[in-house]
């Protein structure tokens, strides 16, 4: 997908920059459809410029495009993630069969050296599981604490 046909609507706004900015409201549908009927027929009586009436159709088909990419690139950016996400999940989940393979054959043929290249590797597969038993033993001491605090 590319946003060559909306190229001349699009801005980078610097931080901050839409604070204050009016957002749609809802009806904006009913307005549409009563200008487009409305404008050619009494917009001249009203006191309505032809440019301005004409400056709110432009607007209204760039927000119709916009909108129309902006969920197309959502649904990407969130397939994007969802890759991305699983890749990471199937390569760690690869890190942690050569990290069982490489014990098992240290293990086997009682040669713990054959771990030594792989020391890193090893730490890093193990983090989650000490980061898990840290949590637990953190969650049963505060349940002890809070028990022993009820039995006083």
């Amino acid at each position: 997908m590319t946003l060559v046909d909306v190229k001349d609507d699009l801005v980078d706004l610097t931080a901050g920059a839409s604070k204050g900015f009016r957002g749609v409201q809802p009806g904006i549908e009913d307005v549409v459809d009563e200008l487009a009927g409305a404008i050619p027929v009494f917009g001249d009586a009203a006191g309505i410029p032809a440019k301005v009436y004409e400056r709110f159709t432009v607007e209204t088909k760039s927000i119709d495009a916009l909108t129309k990419k902006e969920a197309v690139l959502e649904k990407m950016l969130e397939a994007t993630r969802e890759s991305r996400r699983l890749k990471v999940h199937q390569r760690e989940n690869t890190i942690a069969q050569m990290v069982d393979i490489a014990k098992s054959t240290a293990q086997r043929t009682r040669d713990k050296g054959i771990l030594a290249p792989f020391e890193k590797t090893l730490r890093y597969n193990a983090q989650a599981a000490l980061k898990a038993a840290k949590t637990r033993r953190k969650n049963e001491a505060a349940k002890a604490a809070a028990t022993s605090s009820l039995d006083k």
